[in-house]
């Protein structure tokens, strides 16, 4: 990959990035924060012994405990989401999403399928199967050397830098 196709991912990711903020915007969702970690806990049943802890929501979304932490008393204290105490275990908290969570994640749902389709206009059933293999693929790739933002890249996948010019077979 050239330094052009790095530069043109990054700007795809913060384009989409963008226009989802603004989709959630128009249909009245501006303070929702952490779409992400909302959908997540939309995935769990109303059962709140069924509901996740915060460790389980920061493993699952590949995300540090700290910034769940945050995501989830911005999103509490807008009533999006609840903590219960844990019954099996009163040290923890149990995470489940309000009846107001839930609506505007249908909203949520339905402003990112927008953005999603109009991003891919044009684009055939079989490209748009392939686009989603390849990135799957990358983050796989990226996953492990670090990428989710928990674990240290392996010293020995790695290796030394790639050069930043010329054929490997110069080097």
């Amino acid at each position: 990959m050239d330094d052009e196709t790095g530069m043109r991912l990054h700007q795809l990711m913060r384009a989409h990035h963008n226009a989802c903020a603004a989709a959630l915007v128009r249909q009245g969702l501006r303070d929702i924060g952490s779409p992400r970690l909302l959908w997540e806990l939309s995935r769990y049943p109303d059962d709140p012994a069924q509901a996740p802890t915060q460790k389980e929501l920061a493993d699952r979304l590949r995300s540090a405990p700290p910034t769940i932490a945050a995501s989830l008393k911005v999103l509490e204290r807008q009533g999006y989401v609840k903590r219960r105490v844990d019954q099996a275990d009163t040290r923890r908290n149990r995470i489940s999403i309000t009846r107001k969570g839930r609506d505007a994640i249908q909203s949520g749902m339905a402003a990112f399928q927008q953005v999603d389709d109009y991003m891919y206009h044009g684009f055939s059933p079989q490209e748009r199967e392939m686009m989603s293999g390849l990135l799957q693929r990358m983050l796989e790739n990226l996953y492990q050397i670090g990428g989710n933002r928990r674990a240290e890249p392996p010293k020995d996948l790695l290796g030394p830098p790639l050069p930043l010019s010329g054929t490997p077979e110069e080097f």
